[in-house]
């Protein structure tokens, strides 16, 4: 006889991981998170390609900070890294490599999350 099948087990490893981490096992609260955190990337994204116009890199570093922290919490630890790199690189790093930064973690939160 089979095991009934948790809420977390239809969650990717990574998410699954997540939850055990920073939810406490609660797979429905995890998503409840997940679900507002995809609500809020696009303006999140809409931000950041603000600060990028604007030439604010100090505006684009607190963008990318919000996305790390985020994309760790659901556990997405590389998407989080990246995002880490673009923080550092509008701090840092001449614009256009802050600039082009912003743009991959762009695309790859796009692909990640389906966002349209």
């Amino acid at each position: 006889m089979s095991q009934p099948m948790r809420p977390s087990d239809s969650l990717p490893p990574h998410e699954q991981q997540a939850v055990a981490v920073y939810f406490d096992g609660d797979a429905e609260f995890y998503r409840v998170f997940r679900a507002s955190a995809v609500q809020q990337f696009p303006v999140d994204l809409q931000e950041g390609d603000a600060a990028v116009q604007a030439g604010d890199a100090q505006a684009l570093r607190r963008a990318a900070h919000t996305l790390k922290g985020v994309l760790l919490t659901l556990g997405y630890a590389e998407l989080s890294a990246f995002a880490k790199q673009v923080e550092l690189a509008a701090h840092q790093a001449p614009w256009d490599e802050a600039v082009a930064g912003w743009r991959e973690l762009c695309a790859r939160l796009v692909a990640a999350f389906g966002l349209a």
